[in-house]
């Protein structure tokens, strides 16, 4: 008989995005998927998931054990896919092999017995998409034995060991069929491989759009996604931003600096999550982020985040930081702004740019670029960028406003709302759902068993809550100002020291918000608010006035480039 073997090759080290199989896609691994979608393929015998035996991927191969998928972890060069996958290849001796990039669950069943069969039947060692046929379809590619073979001997340099067919490209070994596609899927030009945060959050939507109205046995039709990307821009727009990485080609490097805890919140550290993110997709630049936090790290796996429990250790590093780029998020009433001013002068002489986020006017002599991500400052300086086009918020899923009042006290409830709030919210019996999110450096609120309140610690799904919730309490930071980008009817819980007066005297006269005095007043002004729809829609009015020219991080990344440009970094 012959063996058509399938071979998903897949580990978790990614730069861009990491532990990114292990992703959730509607209540299931990224990965899971992609083996769903492989047990509809007729023309495929047996899979095979091809991962390294080391301690950062064993989740993998754990996953893989429960579910009785073979894997057979590979002991040599962690980066030489080829002989990785080869390894399996001679173990098993298949006739046709049909490699499957562990980061692309949207491959197509239809297409790939279409590619199979097609193979089996030309006596070719590979097959390729007719010349000038468009599609979707990422990430496989299908060999005959003794086409792989032929590849694997090509294979020396290398690039070419880290990437499947790389060499063929180099020079072209292989004799290939050239087909048709199984349909017409060139109506749009979009990326579905996952490789970075933002193309996650794409498909992830995507993932929740289809199980919202198909049954959970079904698996995600790319025809159907096409349709979605071409009548909803939206969602286009969710990853459409990415580069693609080139194999050959060397990028800049960053150093982002940030800290946290719990008198300082969480904002520092997920807005400079966020611009790692972003200059990762928009421009390739591989970064690392250094965060000051006196606590435990925070579970998440990421070996591009490194951890400080002394403001030294941290002051330390930034001495020593041989980056050409260099960003920093910090709150000045938490770090020496002496001692960062001398830390930065060794990167600054060696020639590297530092761009300051928000709060760190006081090193703008310093500085090459200061980015204020607010409406409330009078700076003004060719250094300077500021206003409400800045805010830097994640791209807000698309969902319908329900009637339910979210409540956000931020990552540490700093201010403690969680003690007597939520009594005061269930005694006003009101007959909308409230869902309080406890962040994850918080304790957890008083709730009286019973009560109308859902407590989420720190959900993943925190964007979709913001997005689909018509009223939202928040303490002043981000949060706030994500839920006013949110078109939420929002109400600014009482800051204390969080803001000065000015501030918020300016911010009440956008009217973007409604403002509380105390924990009191907040109930009274909800109350008001859950009663009036007029009054609901004129917030939500207001909102979209002053985020009508928001760029946010499009900004930031626009101001960086051109940094780079004049540096020729």
């Amino acid at each position: 008989m012959t063996k058509t073997l399938a071979i998903v090759g897949a580990r978790l080290n990614s730069s861009r995005l990491a532990k990114k199989h292990l992703l959730s896609l509607a209540d299931e691994p990224m990965i899971g998927h992609i083996w769903r979608r492989l047990k509809l393929c007729s023309q495929v015998d047996s899979t095979e998931l091809a991962t390294t035996a080391d301690s950062f991927n064993q989740p993998l191969i754990d996953w893989a054990n429960i579910h009785q998928i073979n894997c057979h972890p590979f002991y040599g060069d962690v980066n030489d896919l080829m002989a990785r996958l080869d390894k399996i290849i001679q173990r098993e001796a298949p006739a046709y092999i049909l490699y499957i990039c562990g980061d692309c669950p949207l491959i197509d069943p239809g297409f790939i017995d279409h590619g199979l069969s097609t193979l089996k039947a030309s006596g070719k060692d590979s097959i390729t998409l007719r010349e000038g046929v468009k599609t979707l379809h990422e990430g496989i590619s299908f060999y005959s034995r003794h086409g792989w073979e032929k590849l694997m001997t090509a294979s020396q340099c290398i690039m070419s060991r880290e990437h499947v067919g790389y060499a063929d490209t180099l020079t072209p070994v292989l004799n290939k069929e050239s087909i048709n596609d199984s349909s017409d899927f060139s109506k749009i030009d979009h990326r579905i491989s996952v490789d970075t945060q933002a193309d996650y959050l794409f498909m992830a939507e995507v993932y929740q759009r289809w199980y919202d109205c198909h049954p959970t046995n079904s698996i995600v039709s790319l025809a159907w996604v096409q349709q979605q990307l071409i009548t909803d821009s939206l969602l286009a727009n969710i990853n459409t931003h990415v580069a693609q990485k080139a194999a050959d080609k060397q990028y800049a490097k960053a150093s982002l600096y940030c800290h946290l805890g719990e008198n300082i919140g969480l904002g520092h550290f997920r807005r400079i999550k966020l611009i790692a993110d972003a200059l990762q997709e928009y421009l390739s630049i591989g970064c690392t982020i250094h965060v000051l936090h006196d606590g435990k790290s925070l579970a998440n796996g990421d070996s591009k985040i490194k951890w400080y429990q002394t403001e030294a250790q941290l002051l330390k590093v930034i001495t020593s930081d041989s980056n050409p780029l260099l960003l920093l998020d910090f709150h000045p009433k938490f770090i020496s702004l002496v001692e960062l001013t001398q830390a930065l002068l060794p990167p600054k002489q060696r020639g590297a740019k530092l761009i300051g986020i928000d709060k760190l006017a006081s090193l703008l002599p310093t500085l090459d670029w200061l980015f204020i991500p607010s409406f409330n400052t009078t700076l003004r300086g060719e250094k300077i960028s500021t206003g409400w086009k800045n805010y830097l918020f994640k791209t807000m899923p698309k969902r319908d406003k329900q009637h339910q009042i979210l409540v956000l006290t931020g990552g540490s409830d700093a201010l403690h709302y969680g003690d007597e709030f939520p009594s005061m919210l269930e005694n006003l019996q009101l007959n909308w759902p409230i869902i309080w999110i406890q962040g994850p450096l918080a304790k957890p609120p008083i709730i009286r068993q019973g009560a109308n309140i859902k407590v989420l610690k720190d959900p993943q799904n925190l964007y979709g809550l913001i997005a689909e919730s018509e009223i939202v309490l928040s303490c002043y930071g981000l949060s706030l100002f994500e839920s006013i980008f949110s078109n939420a009817a929002t109400l600014l819980l009482p800051p204390q020291h969080l803001c000065d007066d000015e501030e918020l005297q300016n911010l009440s006269e956008e009217k973007c918000c409604l403002i509380s005095k105390s924990l009191a007043d907040a109930c009274t002004q909800l109350v008001d608010l859950v009663a009036s729809e007029t009054a609901r829609n004129t917030l939500k009015k207001k909102a979209k006035k002053v985020f009508a020219d928001h760029k946010g991080i499009t900004q930031l990344i626009d101001d960086i480039t051109q940094l780079m440009k004049d540096s020729q970094i």
